[in-house]
């Protein structure tokens, strides 16, 4: 499925852009101070060929104390303006204090290379990342997910940073999130990435599915 996101430098554009605006906003709350810390890790840290972004915060969730993880690696390719591989992720763990056990984590991926693997596509489980070792997790709290289990991958929309952190304000509700997610600054965000990435594709989608004789299921995957 040949669906043209922006370029590898205006999609980082992007991203940036709601980093830059996250950082100014958690900033103020006690909760996601550390939050903050990690966009500008993120500005300090990065080079021409990749961007890296983790962060996490806690969260009350099932009468638990609990950490939400979120995470993006956006990788161009070597020699064009066009990003060859993308993941963002998300993954909310209990924490006891003395343990910890995953309670869901998935990531969206898109591919240009594997095929037989939808373009954009949503796996559950999947490998421990950084972000979750420095927490100190080991294989034992990934492996009830069985990460080597990696099937099935299901055909999704394509994600951003700004995207998936929406959704998980509207999830995890808190006076603090709320009060960042219904910012005049923030829903200006939020539309521009619909615009640039949710538009384009749903336009794509539309137009591959209203070409007779096509099977609109067989064009998600990588050719």
């Amino acid at each position: 499925m040949d669906i043209i996101l922006p370029s590898y430098s205006k999609f980082i554009k992007i991203e940036k852009k709601t980093l830059v605006h996250l950082r100014n906003e958690l900033a103020k709350r006690r909760k996601f101070a550390h939050a903050a810390n990690d966009v500008d890790k993120t500005f300090g840290s990065q080079d021409k060929q990749s961007f890296n972004f983790s962060t996490s915060w806690d969260v009350e969730y099932l009468s638990t104390n609990c950490r939400i993880f979120l995470g993006t690696l956006i990788k161009k390719h070597s020699s064009q303006d066009k990003i060859c591989w993308m993941t963002h992720y998300l993954c909310i763990a209990e924490n006891t204090g003395t343990i910890w056990k995953i309670l869901r984590k998935f990531h969206f991926d898109y591919v240009t290379k594997d095929k037989m693997h939808p373009r954009f596509h949503l796996q559950y489980g999947g490998e421990l990342t950084p972000a979750m070792k420095i927490n100190g997790m080991g294989e034992e709290h990934i492996e009830p997910l069985l990460p080597k289990v990696r099937q099935p991958r299901i055909f999704s929309t394509p994600v951003t940073t700004a995207l998936l952190m929406n959704t998980l304000f509207y999830e995890f509700y808190s006076e603090d999130t709320n009060s960042i997610r219904e910012g005049q600054a923030w829903q200006k965000i939020i539309r521009e990435n619909e615009k640039e990435i949710l538009v384009r594709y749903y336009e794509r989608c539309a137009k591959l599915a209203g070409k007779c004789g096509i099977v609109f299921s067989k064009k998600v995957y990588v050719a």
